[in-house]
């Protein structure tokens, strides 16, 4: 299967031809999509943390409408852009960036992020201490100031049952869901982590052949964690590091199409399908209690969860019932198997 579908094999090439020179301690790969209002300061912080480090810089842009391609070669024009005439979602342009990428490590991270606090060269040697770790995230706060939740256990039925009661959030201590809801102190290994902030060895990300391009956005990095376990690896909340994420998409949309995906894939089709009930389920909880709240208090935050709860309510009650009866898209080729071929 193409990168691009509908793009010559000698596009992709030309695009990434002028990457192929690197070879250092850390690539850094942001994927851009109308990033203006928050790439100049994103990149500003970074530089901040790259001093001292042999590094590169190299951003895909998946065909942005605003001022993102233009901010970024004026101001930045040590960074490696690459312009794809198209939005081929968030797994696929990182995939394309891995093509380019020559460092030991590499540093995936989102363009609506600042870095706050903490020492990437510390994080970096962390993982030479550490070779058993596959990859680490940060701790990511939200523009308030309050905790995102951002690692977690892998997924199952019975962990989105907890969550559509609210179980992993009133009883942290004992009751396991999707998210990790209570924080500890000091790096701990965990099922996964948010791609939002992703440093791991490039070979490690490579061996896994990449992020799964089936996903267009959100659960690729639940996957991506779930195959460097599956290889013997851990991964790793990493405090230390504090960025803060100015998020635009609430998570509450349950990730659209993306659960069925991952629940496919490692459950097969018949959990997938058992999934779209508790998801349904989920939200229509979520719209009996956020319905009197947001008509007895008038509090536009009770609106606007409604409002999401009911789109995500139409979305697995029309919409998945046709994602479901896609069959399984076949795996994409990795970085690696495209430079072989």
């Amino acid at each position: 299967m193409q990168l691009f579908m509908g793009i010559k094999d000698a596009a992709i090439k030309a695009l990434t031809a002028d990457l192929s020179l690197f070879d250092m301690d850390l690539s850094v790969i942001i994927v851009t999509y109308n990033s203006s209002t928050h790439i100049e300061a994103c990149l500003y912080s970074i530089l901040e943390q790259l001093k001292g480090i042999e590094h590169q810089i190299i951003i895909v842009d998946n065909a942005s409408s605003d001022e993102t391609c233009r901010v970024i070669q004026e101001r930045f024009p040590e960074a490696a852009l690459i312009r794809s005439p198209l939005n081929i979602g968030f797994a696929r342009a990182n995939n394309l960036g891995l093509q380019g990428a020559k460092g030991e490590f590499v540093l995936l991270i989102n363009p609506d992020t600042i870095w706050k606090r903490g020492d990437l060269k510390k994080a970096i040697q962390f993982l030479r201490d550490h070779p058993e770790v596959g990859g680490l995230g940060s701790r990511l706060i939200l523009e308030d100031g309050s905790w995102q939740k951002s690692h977690g256990n892998f997924p199952t039925l019975g962990r989105e049952l907890k969550e559509a009661f609210y179980l992993p959030r009133l009883f942290p201590g004992w009751c396991k869901g999707m998210f990790i809801y209570k924080e500890g102190v000091g790096p701990r290994g965990v099922d996964w982590t948010s791609a939002t902030f992703f440093l791991s060895p490039r070979k490690i990300i490579l061996d896994v052949n990449g992020f799964d391009e089936q996903y267009f956005m959100y659960y690729e990095d639940i996957d991506l964690s779930k195959r460097i376990r599956e290889k013997g690896k851990e991964i790793c909340y990493y405090p230390e590091i504090e960025i803060i994420h100015y998020q635009r998409i609430p998570l509450v949309y349950d990730f659209g199409n993306s659960p069925y995906l991952y629940f496919d894939k490692h459950f097969g089709p018949s959990l997938a399908k058992m999934l779209r009930f508790i998801l349904l389920f989920k939200s229509l909880l979520r719209m009996m209690i956020f319905t009197p709240l947001a008509l007895l208090t008038g509090r536009e935050v009770f609106r606007e969860k409604l409002k999401t709860n009911y789109r995500t309510f139409e979305y697995h009650l029309f919409e998945a019932p046709r994602v479901l009866k896609k069959p399984t898209p076949q795996p994409t080729l990795s970085p690696v198997e495209r430079r072989k071929r």
